[in-house]
């Protein structure tokens, strides 16, 4: 490369890793406002599948525009408007932890963890929510289960609304 175009390189370089790396995943997220998503809701007739998630991509749930999380403790199978819900294995982080990764299980067969666990980053935002970097699953009917919580005085209730 001419050394003329050189500076350009390092300039774009820098512009790329150092500005776009950086983008805070609490104010650039996709939203998932899916009802059926809700750890009560019980299909029987159409399980969902959440095959459609783009990898990498960082995403915040909401379920009838109330902010929701995933679930860190087992929830039923068949729950979550799926066959197989996901969860998370390790509790949620802090503000202070930043950005976590933690394993994510697939309830089958009255087994909790029945499909190998795979990560995926999640952070606790400002504003008391959180935001999942989440992996397209590699098993259909598994969807990603969201469990409603209600904020009073920097508490969380949660709601099996």
């Amino acid at each position: 490369m001419p050394e003329k175009y050189r500076f350009l390189w390092d300039y774009y370089y820098y512009l790329f890793f150092a500005v776009y790396s950086s983008i805070d995943p609490c104010s650039n997220y996709t939203v998932l406002d899916d009802p059926w998503r809700a750890n009560s809701s019980r299909l029987s007739s159409s399980y969902k599948c959440d095959s459609d998630l783009t990898s990498s991509s960082w995403y915040r749930l909401f379920i009838n525009n109330m902010s929701a999380h995933i679930p860190d403790t087992c929830v039923a199978q068949y729950s979550c408007g799926t066959a197989a819900p996901l969860w998370i294995r390790g509790g949620h982080p802090t503000v202070e932890d930043g950005v976590v990764t933690r394993d994510v299980c697939g309830h089958w067969h009255n087994y909790c963890c029945f499909f190998w666990s795979f990560p995926i980053k999640v952070k606790a935002c400002p504003g008391n929510y959180y935001v999942y970097e989440l992996v397209r699953p590699t098993f259909c009917y598994s969807a990603y289960c969201a469990g409603n919580y209600i904020h009073t005085n920097s508490l969380f209730y949660l709601c099996d609304c």
